[in-house]
């Protein structure tokens, strides 16, 4: 279930998604940003007061994807306050090269995807070799999976990197490497498998990788509707 959020009213919305599905004309498939809702989705950046809704989505998409990969007791138990503390620091302290965009339908959040720029990628990648826009984090509300937003938020973040000055043309993010989902995904899109690293998470040890899209130009347009 969606929870409803109350919105800050300082937010302004960046850009409207209309609801529907579009097929392509030759091959009837359906193209990569369906969103099958009488509601349509509104895009807008994210302002302090966001954070408990955040950190709410945040946690549901966890429970829901990483059942069997990380405990129970930490999905069950200290994820919760641990994201709400996490999302209200992170919005305290974004910057304009920074971006934490939220997918509303309606009253509720859809989807969010944060990303850090330069000097907040270099601070956390502990390799400091490729620097350009971090995804941090990429949600889609678990009932709402399948219908092309998290592709539309990856492609916005590119479009962001392209479009921030001094920000290097590349994109990249860490996952999990026992989240088969999330690799397939990523890799769709051109992602490429760059290094492996072990961490604690959760009370255990787990295997990360990292994912790199080289030129966020290619990532842009590999998420945008084909149309042959």
């Amino acid at each position: 279930m969606i929870v409803s959020a109350v919105k800050s009213s300082t937010a302004k919305p960046i850009a409207s998604a209309a609801s529907g599905c579009q097929k392509s004309p030759m091959s009837g498939a359906i193209w990569p940003f369906c969103w099958s809702s009488p509601v349509a989705l509104r895009f807008r950046r994210a302002v302090p007061d966001d954070a408990p809704m955040i950190a709410d989505l945040h946690t549901r998409s966890w429970r829901a994807a990483y059942r069997g990969q990380l405990p129970d007791a930490y999905l069950d138990g200290p994820l919760d306050l641990e994201k709400q503390a996490q999302w209200a620091e992170k919005l305290a302290r974004a910057r304009p090269a920074d971006l934490i965009l939220l997918a509303e339908q309606g009253d509720s959040l859809a989807g969010f995807i944060s990303v850090w720029g330069d000097d907040a990628s270099k601070a956390v990648d502990p390799y400091g070799d490729y620097l350009g826009a971090y995804v941090d984090n990429l949600h889609v509300d678990p009932t709402g999976r399948g219908r092309g937003l998290g592709r539309e938020l990856l492609r916005r973040t590119a479009d962001h990197t392209l479009g921030t000055p001094g920000l290097a043309p590349h994109v990249w993010l860490w996952v999990l490497a026992t989240n088969a989902p999330a690799l397939k995904f990523y890799m769709s899109l051109g992602g490429q498998v760059t290094d492996e690293i072990t961490e604690p998470l959760g009370g255990i040890t787990v295997r990360t990788q990292r994912i790199l899209w080289s030129d966020a130009a290619a990532l842009s347009a590999a998420c945008r509707p084909s149309r042959d």
